[in-house]
């Protein structure tokens, strides 16, 4: 974690986070740059790239976003009993 923000819940999402990490097998480019955002932006710390190269971070939280609604659907796929 580069930050310590003083919120408690805010660290302790960011410990589950750190936790739920398992480098390279569960991680991407995107969303290993969707963490330093976070942790940055949970810091209260700028990160200059949301104002310079806004479309490179959108691109980020979409591609994260798509994998985390697969994954959800998949697992929701593989809960359902086959009828």
């Amino acid at each position: 974690m580069t930050a310590t923000p003083t919120d408690k819940r805010t660290r302790e999402l960011l410990n589950r986070v750190a936790a739920a990490r398992n480098f390279p097998e569960n991680t991407c480019p995107a969303s290993r740059h969707l963490h330093l955002i976070a942790e940055r932006l949970a810091a209260g710390k700028p990160y200059p790239m949301l104002q310079e190269e806004p479309a490179h971070c959108a691109m980020a939280l979409l591609s994260v976003l798509e994998s985390l609604w697969k994954a959800r659907t998949e697992l929701a796929r593989l809960k359902t009993p086959n009828v």
